[in-house]
């Protein structure tokens, strides 16, 4: 069907010359452009777009037309998760979508990050084709890849091979880039600036990561057309990205949870239609124990956030920002016939999710299932470590390490080996390319808190590296083999035995395991790290990120120590 004869079907659906294919009667309907609830309200569906929303109910009718009686609750759009990643949740495509159906949400714009950044273009091709027919709808942000230094950046396509990829419609901008990458003065800083130039001139978003920015350095960066930001942690950095024009995303998800430290913004006597609750991904965990966008959706609510600001903040709010409320983002004549039904209008509980006119969930059942996703088999060994010397550190003097401040934050401190009780804080770390270079840097880390044995993990973000703590090297060496077995994931070992792990062979990233086998791997993995002294919440995040240039301030590479402010490669030697 064209499009035009889509519009002429809509318009004589509303006219009553033709009958439509659904009909949800006795509604008490969100309007999402007013911000109001509205009782008595029907809505006419016809080739799944809404047809009519009002308060006629003098419908015509055949034998096909369905009618849903509401019985009186509350009609809201389909949500909208504005900021996602579909495979740094650890489990595969098909288990994502699975269970984000029962949740309401129908439209979900995905980062593109961590396939590609292990293996380059590939990445990009089979996470976007997997995007393709699937009972939700998706869009997505193409990566930017930026990472600690040139050498992480090594499987990032030029430019010039990531047209294809922009100019598809399902892509609506240029993912998270980190503001300090931005402005890099060299061959790392000239592609990323590039590559948003060449974005614009195409007429597509920027979307931002502004983590640690104020002042003129935010300014600054916002000049290059950046338009959103998910890395507000506090009111007033909420309100000063809000007076900069930015598309706010309070994030609350697996990796962060900023609704109660932003709170104050909702008392603030201000425009709000530029404020959206997203995710930033949740894991397994969070999936099958909290939910989803959902899960993030009730919080608001329970915090005091009034219905009306809540819903608008997931759905026309998304809409409008990647300009997309010609489509999704209300229940309006002409846009896709994408709704939920809850109880009341403060109890987000999807009874009925419809996702372009048809039914997807129901009474706690799910009427449809996700396409499989192919991956070639050479996505599923990754690791390619042949030779790996852990190199002995020094015993005696001055060191630098890493030390972790927060279960995320970092920064740069020079210990005394031959102070007993500072020396006793440190363990080893050690980043080793699995691209086949063999190339590794040992360093130390302080206050991971580990006791004995050894993690590692591959699920490293915005780097290829395998990253591996330590307190022994026989330890570490078990950790490294058992990886490159498993072709990747997370493994704590105890000398020669694994004592737990979670094998994750799709880009050494994910499993394509049931989410509730993931789940319970993870929780094994975390737990043997706690009873083995790590004090931190999600242990295996924390070791996730150490070689992330989006978390200050000290983090490591396989070949040193990688300062933020300056990007400085930095020796063990201080």
């Amino acid at each position: 069907m064209d499009e035009l004869e889509r519009r002429l079907n809509l318009s004589r659906a509303a006219l009553g010359e033709i009958p439509p294919d659904s009909v949800i009667t006795n509604a008490h309907s969100f309007n999402a452009l007013t911000g109001e609830f509205i009782k008595g309200q029907t809505i006419w569906i016809k080739d799944g777009r809404v047809a009519y929303a009002g308060s006629d109910h003098n419908f015509v009718k055949d034998h096909q037309t369905q009618v849903i009686d509401a019985e009186g609750m509350a009609l809201l759009p389909g949500l909208i998760d504005g900021h996602t990643h579909t495979v740094s949740n650890r489990c595969g495509f098909e288990e994502f979508i699975k269970h984000v159906i029962p949740t309401g949400v129908t439209t979900l714009v995905t980062e593109t990050i961590e396939l590609a950044t292990v293996v380059g273009r590939d990445g990009f091709e089979y996470l976007v084709k997997g995007l393709e027919g699937q009972p939700l709808r998706f869009y997505y942000t193409l990566a930017p890849l930026c990472g600690l230094t040139l050498e992480e950046e090594v499987n990032a396509p030029a430019n010039e091979e990531l047209l294809p990829f922009l100019k598809n419609k399902k892509c609506v901008g240029i993912g998270e880039i980190y503001w300090g990458n931005l402005f890099l003065e060299n061959e790392q800083g000239e592609r990323v600036r590039e590559l948003v130039a060449i974005a614009l001139e195409m007429g597509k978003l920027i979307e931002g990561h502004t983590a640690g920015a104020s002042g003129r350095k935010l300014q600054a960066y916002t000049d290059f057309g950046i338009s959103s930001c998910h890395e507000p942690i506090t009111e007033e950095e909420v309100l000063e990205r809000l007076r900069l024009g930015y598309w706010v995303m309070i994030r609350e998800g697996s990796i962060r949870k900023e609704l109660p430290g932003v709170a104050g913004i909702f008392k603030k006597e201000i425009d709000f239609r530029r404020l959206i609750l997203s995710t930033d991904g949740v894991d397994p965990e969070g999936f099958l124990e909290e939910g989803y966008l959902d899960a993030s959706l009730r919080s608001a609510l329970k915090m005091g956030v009034p219905p009306q600001l809540a819903y608008q903040m997931v759905t026309i709010n998304v809409a409008e920002h990647f300009r997309l409320d010609h489509l999704i983002g209300s229940l309006s004549p002409g846009k896709a016939a994408d709704i939920v039904i809850v109880p009341s209008p403060g109890d987000y509980s999807p009874q009925m999710v419809m996702c372009d006119g048809k039914i997807i969930f129901k009474d706690g059942k799910s009427f449809v299932k996700p396409r499989k996703v192919f991956f070639p088999e050479s996505m599923f060994h990754t690791v390619n470590i042949q030779n790996h010397n852990l190199s002995p550190l020094p015993t005696h003097g001055k060191a630098r390490a890493i030390e972790l401040v927060s279960r995320l934050v970092t920064r740069e401190n020079i210990i005394d080996l031959d102070h007993a009780e500072e020396a006793g804080e440190v363990m080893m770390i050690l980043a080793l390319d699995r691209c086949g270079s063999g190339q590794g840097f040992m360093g130390f880390l302080k206050g991971f808190g580990l006791r004995r044995g050894a993690y590692g993990t591959t699920m490293s973000w915005d780097t290829p590296d395998m990253i591996v703590v330590g307190c022994d090297t026989p330890s570490m060496k078990t950790v490294i083999e058992r990886l490159k077995e498993n072709g990747g994931g997370g493994v704590y070992a105890i000398g020669d035995e694994v004592i737990s792990e979670f094998p994750a062979p799709l880009c050494g990233l994910s499993s394509l395991k049931p989410m509730e086998k993931i789940r319970d791997e993870i929780k094994r993995l975390e737990a043997s790290l706690r009873e083995n002294g790590v004090p931190w919440e999600k242990p295996v995040l924390t070791v996730d990120t150490l070689g992330s240039p989006a978390i200050p301030h000290l983090r490591i590479t396989h070949h040193g120590y990688v300062r933020l402010k300056d990007r400085k490669i930095l020796s063990i030697e201080p």
